[in-house]
């Protein structure tokens, strides 16, 4: 369920640099492509992405923030490469939705028979305790029954628990 997540990305390589000024990198065209990278499916819940000025003429990676369902998440960027390519990582576990939903049918089937559909939202959350999905289930009479999947830790576990209605 949960996976490191890394990519190449290119980006836009901004003058050919001074002797005053060295070359820089098109951070804003770099932090606009790192969601795209982290989340493919759900960009969307990459909400904030920060990156410092990047100077072509500096060693080592570069260290950027994006914020993914509300939570602040440290990136990687390291230098271009000759082919003006540079390497996005985090080593930040995110669980999928689908992933859960998947593993709640699973667990209802086996604690109460056949279970229907089942979704959960939001699409991404980062593998850390304390954050929820809230899933959909339909059981197989057509009724909708809500739950909230809370994540235990970074290994993606999840305590499962019916919401009332009320």
């Amino acid at each position: 369920m949960a996976r490191l997540l890394a990519l190449v990305v290119v980006v836009v390589v901004v003058g050919c640099g001074s002797p005053d000024r060295p070359a820089a990198v098109d951070v804003e065209a770099l932090e606009q492509a790192i969601p795209a990278g982290l989340v493919p499916d759900h960009p969307e819940v990459v909400t904030v992405v920060a990156c410092p000025e990047i100077t072509l003429d500096g060693l080592g990676p570069v260290s950027c923030t994006a914020t993914i369902s509300g939570v602040d998440i440290p990136v990687k960027v390291t230098r271009p490469d000759h082919l003006d390519q540079m390497r996005v990582s985090t080593g930040v576990s995110l669980v999928r939705a689908v992933d859960v939903a998947v593993e709640v049918g699973e667990r209802l089937v086996a604690d109460l028979g056949d279970v229907g559909e089942v979704t959960c939202d939001p699409p991404v959350r980062v593998a850390r305790a304390g954050q929820q999905f809230t899933c959909i289930v339909i059981d197989p009479s057509s009724r909708a029954h809500r739950f909230v999947a809370t994540l235990s830790g970074i290994d993606a576990s999840f305590r499962l628990e019916l919401v009332p209605k009320g």
